[in-house]
């Protein structure tokens, strides 16, 4: 599903070049739960980018689903985006006016799907994650667990083949975060690609298969 060949990126900061990844390759299969795990600067949300179409690299190649992304135009990317990949980010990135289901939906409005499919598909995705008593509520009246459950509800909704997921738990306690991580694991079960990029080794370690990027590099780790 996802391969990437020598793939590198620099960015200029003021008059300094800094390599955020350096000729990078991995291989990713379908139905896999991979996690991604590194120190802060080593390049793990810049790959992110790179394998979610947020960012392009300067060398390299990218196939998703056996297609080199530079063949895709800028709105053939935002539709893949759209359609391909759910996004699950640390900080949730909600939209604090509109409550928990209608944050679900809005990937929906986006993709033209019609009210009636729309309200189905989004009780089935919180019913996932377990928050069918909370569709009501506004993010700032949830707890950081139930936002990130929203923020899972939303990113799967849209039924996408690859869930990524950018340090889920790095803002929850431990209890919070055992239980986001059950919600992935069983989306995993449930046949969803999974890429987790995360710090922590606890939370790297309930990957199926670990990565470990360090200044830029990526490599098999046996955790």
């Amino acid at each position: 599903m996802i391969d990437l060949q020598d793939i590198s990126k620099v960015y200029q900061i003021g008059e300094e070049r800094v390599r955020a990844l350096d000729h990078a390759t991995m291989h990713i299969y379908p139905h896999e739960f991979v996690s991604i795990i590194g120190p802060s600067g080593s390049g793990k949300s810049t790959l992110m980018n790179i394998i979610g179409c947020l960012d392009t690299a300067d060398a390299g190649t990218y196939c998703l689903d056996g297609i080199p992304i530079e063949h895709y135009s800028e709105n053939e990317l935002a539709r893949v985006r759209n359609q391909k990949i759910g996004f699950v980010f640390q900080n949730f990135n909600l939209i604090p006016k509109l409550t928990a289901e209608e944050n679900v939906e809005l990937p929906l409005i986006y993709q033209g799907v019609k009210r009636a499919e729309r309200q189905r598909r989004v009780k089935e995705a919180i019913e996932r994650v377990g928050l069918s008593r909370r569709v009501k509520h506004l993010p700032n009246e949830l707890s950081g667990g139930q936002q990130q459950r929203v923020a899972i509800a939303r990113a799967i909704v849209t039924r996408p083949s690859l869930l990524l997921a950018d340090e889920p738990t790095g803002n929850l306690d431990s209890k919070t975060s055992r239980e986001i991580m059950d919600i992935f694991r069983e989306l995993h079960s449930q046949g969803n690609t999974i890429v987790l990029i995360t710090h922590d080794s606890d939370v790297a370690k309930q990957a199926a298969r670990s990565l470990h990027i360090l200044d830029g590099k990526v490599s098999e780790v046996q955790l």
